[in-house]
């Protein structure tokens, strides 16, 4: 009770508040470096042995952390844990469920199935999240900042290699690829996490602010996502995303002055550039083409259209075998190659949610995707939302991860991308519960106090 006049003793005000700003750009400097190794954003990128070390480093201190703040807890006697805390404690358990699943199906030893996982434990980067916005470390706009800040820098990185490297050069790697069904252009494959939210981010923002401005700068982000990323996937889910949000969030006004004023001109101006060069887009229409006869079953058995059923066929396979606790995620380190010692080729993560049945059965695979379903329960809950735009913005990011996640299959390798955006769900939810409790308490309390 005596720290704070003590500091105002020997510091003056201005030192103080330079103090303040200090720290406050400390904290801003960690969200930034735990965002970008929980996302795992650079990964993929010409850094990726550096960042796989430091994600190494920061998975051990992480585990830590947590034990650290167990014992303390512990000592305490707090032994109250939120619905939040439930889930992340239920999502926990995957590591334990297949590393025996694969002790069963292959042969894989415990310690290496429980290995394969190093990953998944960048996840409990939310919970550090979490408990420094509840103790009052960080502001909810401390994040929103950060956020912007990782996705701005992977933005201009992304641009920079697209634009002044060539991409070919790194073929034969994990972070360029090429396919005939994009017109065998060669791309780099960044993560697009941060770029989905700088669009969906900005977008929102330029409807409640009404301002060309933001809308420009989301199509910075939209651009990169269509002409450089080149992949079906993400321009369908952030489109979703947006289109979500205009028909949810907004005004019937805004509705129809937005097709007016963009949607009509926007339609037209493709429409005329498709007429001037339509070579431009003949490799959209192949690669969206192509993505339909093979969802209505008319494309040929042949390149990518063979390797997807082939792949699909195998699953299904092994989970008639094992359909309550899958068959295991294998471990590299293990065994080289993985799946592809037993069963040809095969990568799950080349369908989607079909290939999270087979490696977590469909109880895991439930219990994996049950925290969109959670962060949906909380967004329905929460009061007064419209005009908090980060909030706003992580709802309909979250729809965008989760239209991901169903077909790329990445939930568990890039798990700590839809956790932390559920637990700002869940902590905005609350933080609107205290404030709408202390409204409720008579003004001889005094001042509310936010919980701690």
């Amino acid at each position: 009770m005596f720290k704070a006049p003590r500091i105002r003793w020997i510091y003056g005000s201005e030192d103080l508040h330079q103090l303040m700003v200090s720290k406050a750009l400390l904290y801003f400097l960690f969200l930034f470096v735990n965002l970008t190794l929980t996302y795992r954003v650079m990964l993929s990128s010409t850094f990726s042995h550096i960042i796989g070390v430091l994600e190494l480093i920061y998975v051990v201190l992480l585990g830590l952390y947590m034990g650290y703040r167990l014992m303390v807890r512990v000592l305490a006697q707090n032994f109250k844990i939120n619905s939040f805390e439930i889930l992340l404690l239920l999502i926990s358990v995957f590591p334990f469920i297949s590393a025996v699943a694969a002790k069963i199906e292959f042969g894989q030893p415990l310690l290496f199935g429980l290995l394969a996982f190093k990953d998944f434990y960048l996840c409990y980067g939310a919970l550090v999240l979490y408990g420094m916005l509840r103790r009052g470390e960080i502001s909810w706009e401390l994040v929103e900042r950060a956020f912007l800040a990782v996705a701005w820098f992977n933005l201009l990185f992304f641009y920079g290699m697209s634009l002044f490297t060539n991409a070919a050069a790194h073929q034969d790697s994990l972070i360029a690829g090429s396919q005939a069904a994009k017109g065998g252009e060669v791309y780099y494959r960044f993560n697009m996490a941060f770029i989905f939210f700088g669009t969906i981010y900005y977008v929102v923002k330029a409807s409640y602010r009404k301002s060309a401005y933001y809308l420009l700068l989301a199509g910075l982000f939209l651009i990169y996502i269509v002409f450089f990323r080149l992949d079906r996937t993400s321009i369908v889910v952030v489109l979703a995303a947006v289109v979500a949000f205009f028909f949810t969030a907004t005004s019937y006004k805004m509705r129809v002055r937005t097709f007016f004023r963009i949607a009509v001109p926007g339609l037209l101006g493709l429409l005329l550039a498709y007429l001037v060069v339509p070579e431009v887009f003949e490799k959209y229409i192949l690669m969206f083409s192509e993505a339909i006869q093979t969802v209505e079953g008319q494309a040929a058995a042949t390149g990518q259209s063979w390797l997807r059923q082939h792949e699909m066929d195998l699953a299904i396979r092994y989970i008639d075998k094992h359909p309550f606790l899958g068959n295991g995620r294998l471990s590299n380190q293990w065994l080289e190659g993985g799946y592809s010692n037993f069963m040809g080729f095969f990568y799950p993560s080349d369908i989607g949610f079909m290939g999270q049945v087979f490696m977590y059965g469909w109880l895991g695979a439930v219990l994996l995707y049950s925290q969109f379903l959670f962060a949906l329960y909380y967004i329905l809950k929460t009061r007064g939302t419209r005009k908090n735009i980060f909030q706003v913005a992580c709802k309909f990011y979250l729809l965008a991860l989760f239209l991901d996640a169903l077909t790329n299959g990445f939930l568990t390798t890039y798990t700590a991308q839809s956790l932390t955006v559920v637990m700002l769900v869940f902590f905005f939810y609350q933080k609107g519960e205290w404030l709408h409790h202390a409204q409720k308490r008579s003004k001889n309390e005094g001042p509310f106090l936010q919980a701690t």
